[in-house]
């Protein structure tokens, strides 16, 4: 982590047609009309301390109203399978394997992980190339790889269940769980799920102190004061500007509105009633397993980033924390996006209210998104001609993608160990290869 630059991703904007389209078939089952397509968008790819280095709507309803008032968005229970429909057989198998061969030796990246979940629930999963170059370790399919803002979707699917139960509203304001922050009765809960909130980026104000000592620990109380004096990039609610700070501090809120840590609770709540057993939060639990180290170019001989005892280096997995730290396995995150986004994890209306968009648009520029529109710990753009719902991850050296085709419902994951790769492209290649 020797370099920070800021982390646009050059894709173009996603059609915001499909998604009218697969609203329009849930009008007469959900009772109410599809909502005007709002302008499409995007926000900052998912940002680290290397990256930044080089480059130097609220609503006061209760929480079950506020759920209930959005126009509920397609769920695999409501859209129907696309056709052809997508289905796991060897040969599709070998297929993938080979195009995703083709995907790590045209990047020339050290290694990737990838699995697709079918619309029959059947799972493939494929690696190639290596988790670490020297001592050389190849990748399997239990290595464990850091998955970054990946991170957020555990933690917004948490928010979502707290607010469903009544335990929080997403209107509460911030100072009634972090009173010193700077304005917390401003912000509201809402406006960290979906980065209105102004907060900065915590990669923006202290990249060059993570980097200073990449084996510090960095406490929750540290960079919430680090970022806290630094100047806000918009009064809350009046822009966009995707900001990891905005899920450390939503940790901060459910670890003190529940009374208990981020990791058990997202483990309790998900990742044990779903069987994902190789998902950890770094900063909260002891990572079982081997692991992949993350590498920056040159891709002729990739720079190891590892420092620490945490992936990608302890200091920048401890300073992101909950917005950033999980590491996990291809396969557990293919199930978890087919369980979240296919809604089998929230009810509903709590998965509509994460997936509005309506809330990150027509902002004026610089503050709103530009290449990916956003919802709450959710992104939304087109994958093999489909609307995909998921997240990009990134942290240094790693990067990768879950994307959930509601129209198909295939889920693909893609992982790689290179700080040049580019995920959402392989997994629109994978897509492809079942999909089209």
């Amino acid at each position: 982590m020797t370099r920070i630059r800021a982390l646009r991703t050059k894709k173009s904007a996603p059609k915001t047609t499909a998604t009218a389209l697969l609203l329009a078939l849930i009008v007469g089952a959900c009772g109410s009309p599809a909502p005007t397509t709002p302008p499409s968008g995007s926000p900052n790819a998912s940002t680290s301390a290397s990256a930044l280095a080089t480059a130097s709507a609220t609503s006061s309803a209760s929480p079950a109203a506020s759920l209930a008032s959005i126009v509920p968005v397609p769920t695999s229970q409501l859209v129907a399978a696309a056709s052809p429909r997508a289905q796991m057989n060897d040969a599709t198998a070998a297929a993938l394997q080979k195009a995703l061969g083709g995907i790590r030796t045209s990047g020339a990246y050290p290694g990737v992980s990838a699995a697709v979940v079918f619309p029959d629930g059947s799972l493939w999963a494929g690696q190639s190339g290596s988790a670490i170059l020297s001592p050389q370790a190849p990748v399997t399919a239990d290595t464990l790889f850091s998955v970054g803002s990946i991170s957020k979707t555990f933690v917004a699917a948490l928010a979502g269940r707290l607010a469903a139960r009544g335990t929080i509203s997403l209107d509460d304001p911030l100072a009634k769980y972090v009173p010193d922050f700077y304005d917390a009765a401003s912000i509201t809960l809402r406006q960290l799920l979906n980065h209105t909130s102004g907060v900065r980026d915590l990669f923006d104000v202290m990249s060059s102190a993570i980097l200073a000592n990449r084996t510090r620990a960095w406490t929750t109380d540290e960079v919430l004061a680090k970022v806290g004096h630094a100047r806000y990039a918009f009064a809350p609610g009046k822009g966009y500007w995707y900001s990891n700070t905005d899920y450390v501090l939503l940790g901060a809120v459910i670890e003190k509105a529940t009374g208990q840590p981020i990791a058990a609770l997202v483990r309790s709540e998900f990742l044990e009633p779903l069987g994902l057993t190789h998902t950890f939060l770094q900063t909260e639990e002891e990572a079982s397993g081997a692991v992949a180290h993350g590498y920056f170019k040159p891709a002729s001989a990739p720079v190891d980033q590892s420092a620490g005892t945490m992936l990608p280096f302890t200091a920048e997995a401890t300073a992101v924390g909950p917005a950033g730290a999980y590491v996990s396995t291809a396969s557990d995150l293919a199930r978890w996006g087919d369980a979240l986004y296919g809604g089998n994890v929230l009810d509903q209306a709590t998965l509509a209210a994460m997936a509005d968009i309506s809330q990150t648009q027509g902002f004026k520029a610089p503050f709103t998104p530009l290449h990916w529109v956003y919802g709450m710990g959710l992104e939304e753009t087109t994958i093999a001609g489909q609307t995909a719902w998921g997240h990009r991850g990134h942290l240094d050296g790693f990067w990768s993608t879950v994307w959930y085709m509601p129209a198909s419902h295939v889920t693909v994951v893609v992982i790689a160990n290179a700080e040049w790769a580019d995920p959402v492209a392989a997994a629109a290649a994978l897509a492809k290869v079942i999909l089209v």
